[in-house]
């Protein structure tokens, strides 16, 4: 595991943007003690990952997070602080996150409302053909009727709103619509009775 990990790490871990000739002394530097820090105590880090119950199959992305952490916080890493200690409490913080990141995934999912049911074929036949007729219907009627009567019974808009927006009357309106649930009544009786509207 270690070699393999070492290959695919390291350079991932150690790469940085390229700088001045100071930086990029500084930067070897600590890439250096980087590759010693990883070749050192890449177990201790798999095994304190492997410890705290993260899931076999995500233990490798978590030991790579725990180095980019390292590499971003090496300046900590003097001769005041234990290797082993800090490198321990940036496993545990890198570990924390991932569970709440899993957690708040499952629960986003358990939140999530279950996929309806598939619709029944027939009902969906039904649905479409009560459309058609309905658009059938509405090609019937005069423009100033159908559109109070799309708005107010179909859209469901009241009747103060509709006459707002087409800056009529409400008796006006609400002639046009009397006059248009009339002429639906007529297409659907005639539906009924098997006669083509």
């Amino acid at each position: 595991m270690t070699e393999r990990v070492a290959r695919v790490l390291l350079p991932a871990v150690a790469s940085g943007t390229a700088g001045p000739k100071a930086a990029a002394d500084v930067r070897a530097d600590s890439s250096r003690q980087l590759e010693a820090i990883y070749r050192t105590h890449v177990e201790f880090v798999w095994r304190v990952v492997r410890r705290h119950g993260v899931p076999r199959d995500a233990i490798e992305d978590l030991v790579h997070e725990v180095f980019l952490v390292v590499r971003r916080r090496l300046t900590e890493l003097d001769g005041r602080v234990e290797c082993r200690g800090w490198l321990f409490m940036i496993t545990r913080g890198v570990v924390s996150n991932d569970r709440r990141i899993r957690a708040r995934r499952v629960r986003r999912h358990d939140e999530a409302p279950a996929p309806l049911p598939p619709p029944d074929p027939e009902r969906f036949a039904e649905g479409a053909e009560a459309i058609a007729w309905t658009e059938r219907f509405l090609s019937t009627l005069p423009e100033e009727q159908r559109l109070v009567f799309e708005l107010v019974d179909i859209e469901g808009l009241t009747g103060p709103e509709v006459a707002r927006l087409g800056d009529v009357g409400l008796d006006t309106l609400y002639s046009r619509l009397r006059l248009a649930r009339a002429a639906f009544a007529c297409f659907v009786a005639a539906l009924r009775e098997g006669r083509r509207p």
